[in-house]
């Protein structure tokens, strides 16, 4: 399917569940962006969770975000719930404006939710040719060594910056070997995972995606 009849399909959906058409663009182009770079679980894999999300109310299909200037290079956004993906699209965009003018933007956002990949924000920093470094939390999904039950959040980490050349330099990681979103699409494909980067309900290593899916207790995980 082309990328554009692909995007039209996708924001036809975010429009059923209450986006607006802006809400659902945004979002749309980040999931497609995600396709298109390689990065399948955190690209399509992913739609049925974030619509469900909106149905269960988790996320705000409506959000009333709300913008405080703390100064000329600093701002703190309230996402109101948003869906993810607007708020970091708002949260970078912010960040651009504050740094062109006084050469540094620094942004905070509460009350949003996962928003995919943080390279892709970086990449818009980047293009405007600033640097970047982007942070974020996340619950429980790693279990410290020996342990059985999750303790830490992936916290994924974030840098960008100009080369001088065509390509850019991004390093978007975290604390984790491998992403939750890759464990998902292996569990629906029905693939084995590698060794070491889960656990079971007994906590014990294992490589199968549904066993370690089922029992949330991911060794070596990003969300």
């Amino acid at each position: 399917m082309k990328t554009p009849v692909l995007k039209k399909k996708v924001i036809k959906i975010f429009l059923k569940f209450g986006l607006s058409k802006d809400h659902a663009l945004i979002s749309a182009n980040a999931l497609i962006n995600a396709e298109l770079v390689g990065a399948y679980g955190h690209g399509l894999s992913r739609l049925k969770m974030y619509c469900d999300r909106i149905s269960k109310k988790v996320i705000n299909s409506k959000p009333k975000i709300k913008i405080k200037k703390i100064s000329p290079s600093i701002s703190h956004i309230d996402a109101n719930n948003s869906i993810g993906f607007v708020a970091a699209d708002l949260g970078i965009k912010t960040a651009i404006k504050h740094a062109k003018k006084t050469g540094i933007g620094m942004v905070a956002v509460k009350n949003s939710g996962h928003y995919g990949l943080s390279g892709y924000y970086a990449e818009q920093a980047v293009n405007k040719n600033l640097i970047t470094m982007i942070y974020t939390n996340a619950p429980p999904a790693v279990a410290p060594h020996g342990a059985l039950k999750t303790l830490f959040g992936t916290n994924p980490i974030c840098f960008g910056s100009p080369t001088g050349s065509k390509i850019p330099f991004i390093l978007d990681t975290s604390i984790s070997m491998i992403n939750r979103g890759k464990i998902r699409v292996a569990a629906r494909n029905n693939q084995s995972i590698p060794a070491g980067v889960a656990l079971d309900k007994f906590g014990k290593p294992t490589t199968d995606a549904k066993k370690s899916i089922s029992r949330s207790s991911i060794a070596n995980c990003r969300f």
